[in-house]
C-alpha cells in the first residue's frame, strides 16, 4: 500500500494493526460501538442495502450453474455479546440453488445463509457474521446431510467483525472482512476504482473492483465489481473458472 493510501485509510479506522505483525498484512478494523448510531441505515454508495431488496445472481463454478437469491430483510439482530453487545445489525438472507440446465431455474437448495451487516457513522459497511447451512444430496437428489461449517458471529469464539465496503475505496487499501481463526478469514484489496463494468443489465460507470482472498484457501481469488447506487454487479473468479453476474438487482 502506498503512503497516500495508508494516510487516507487511516481516517476510516479508529485503530489499525497488521495481520500477524506483517507490514503487508490487512488492516484490522477496530470496532467501537460509539461509531454506530444508525447501523441499520446501509446506504453506502457502492453497497446499498435497502430493506426489501431482492437481488438475483447467476453463478458458474467449475462448470456447474447456480442461482443465488439475496434478500435484505426488515429484521434486526440485537443479541450480540462481548464487545458487540448493544449493536443492531441487518440480517440479509442468501440462498444458493442448483441450476442443472443453466437456464435460471432453481433446483435443489445448496446453501441457506443469513449474513449480518451494519454501517458505521463514516459510511463503511461492516460484516458481523453469518449463520450458514450447506446441504448435500445423493445422485437421485435425496438429502444426505448438512454442514454449518463457516458459520461465525462477531463477539463469540474470539471472532471479530470486518469491513466489506469502505466509504471511500482507495486503490491498494487492504483490509480484513471477517475473522475467526480457521473459520472465517476473508480479506479484500481495492484493485481499481472509477472503472466501467458491462453486464447484461447495462454499462455502469464509476465502479470499484476489489480483489478478495483468504489464507484458508491459498491461491483462490475473486474480483468483485461494485457500482454506484447498485452494489455488487459482477464476480469473476479465475480459480474456479467462473463467477457470478447480477441478473436482477432488486432496486425496482
Amino acid at each position: 500500500m502506498n503512503r497516500s493510501a495508508v494516510a487516507v485509510v487511516g481516517l476510516f479506522f479508529s485503530g489499525m494493526a497488521s495481520a500477524g505483525g506483517s507490514p503487508s498484512g490487512p488492516i484490522l478494523p477496530h470496532f467501537d460501538l460509539n461509531n454506530f448510531h444508525a447501523p441499520l441505515r446501509i446506504d453506502n454508495w457502492l453497497s446499498p442495502m435497502p430493506v426489501g431488496r431482492h437481488a438475483i445472481f447467476h453463478e458458474l463454478e467449475d462448470g456447474e450453474c447456480k442461482v443465488n437469491d439475496v434478500v435484505v430483510t426488515d429484521a434486526t439482530k440485537q443479541d450480540f455479546v462481548g464487545d458487540y453487545a448493544g449493536l443492531s445489525a441487518r440480517p440479509v438472507t442468501d440462498q444458493v440453488w442448483a441450476d442443472p440446465q443453466c437456464n435460471g431455474e432453481r433446483g435443489l437448495l445448496l446453501e441457506d445463509t443469513t449474513d449480518w451487516y451494519g454501517q458505521d457513522d463514516r459510511g463503511n459497511v461492516w460484516y458481523f457474521g453469518e449463520d450458514t447451512t450447506e446441504y448435500t444430496y445423493d445422485g437421485n437428489g435425496n438429502p444426505t446431510g448438512s454442514s454449518k461449517e463457516g458459520s461465525w458471529e462477531a463477539g463469540r469464539m474470539n471472532a471479530k467483525a470486518g469491513i466489506v465496503m469502505l466509504a471511500k475505496p482507495i486503490p491498494g487499501a487492504f483490509y480484513r472482512q471477517e475473522f475467526q481463526l480457521g473459520v472465517a478469514e476473508d480479506n479484500a484489496r481495492v484493485d481499481r476504482v472509477d472503472v466501467v463494468v458491462a453486464t447484461g443489465l447495462g454499462r455502469f460507470r464509476g465502479c470499484t473492483v476489489t480483489r478478495e482472498t483468504t489464507p484458508l484457501s491459498p491461491g483462490d481469488v475473486e474480483f468483485k465489481s461494485y457500482c454506484p447506487n447498485l452494489g455488487l454487479v459482477l464476480v469473476k473468479s479465475p480459480t474456479v473458472n467462473g463467477g457470478a453476474v447480477a441478473v436482477d438487482l432488486g432496486l425496482h
